[in-house]
């Protein structure tokens, strides 16, 4: 397993946080994926800054996977340890997805897991991790994009 840092987690772009208490913020996080990651990678993709939760999410990605009968599946969860850490040993959950085929043939998804509704505030910011629990079958280049409308507590 190798991890993955988007340029929010390498902190080479700014990140917004929202300024009052119960306003909410949309935040858009891309990378560009130009190399077939391998199962098990994590792409630390954004943030929920701390004292703020999820309230929405949505996932964009393109076709990752051109074979005839695509495989690549993935998870999109909360991130252990300290935000744009380079550690191979951090995980990923997968509160906000679990198992979306999305990536196959590309496309928009909204969480149908409650667990994407139910976050609460922490008083530290905390990683959002793209897991790929299966690989390509075979792997083009493109694009996975996060959506985050985030309410600071």
């Amino acid at each position: 397993m190798s991890l993955i840092l988007s340029k929010y987690a390498k902190g080479t772009e700014p990140l917004s946080y929202p300024s009052t208490a119960g306003e909410a913020v949309a935040i858009r996080f891309s990378h560009q994926l130009t190399n077939p990651p391998a199962v098990g990678d994590i792409l630390e993709l954004g943030c929920i800054p701390s004292n703020c939760r999820v309230a929405d999410i949505i996932l964009d990605i393109d076709d990752l996977d051109s074979n005839a009968a695509p495989a690549m599946i993935v998870d999109v969860g909360i991130m252990s340890s300290d935000f744009g850490k380079e550690d191979n040993a951090r995980t990923c959950g997968a509160e906000f997805f679990s198992g979306s085929n999305v990536a196959q043939a590309g496309g928009v998804a909204r969480p149908t897991l409650k667990t994407a509704y139910r976050t609460t505030a922490s008083n530290v910011d905390r990683g959002i991790g793209v897991k790929f629990t299966t690989a390509a079958a075979t792997f083009q280049a493109g694009a996975i994009g996060l959506t985050v409308i985030l309410t600071s507590e």
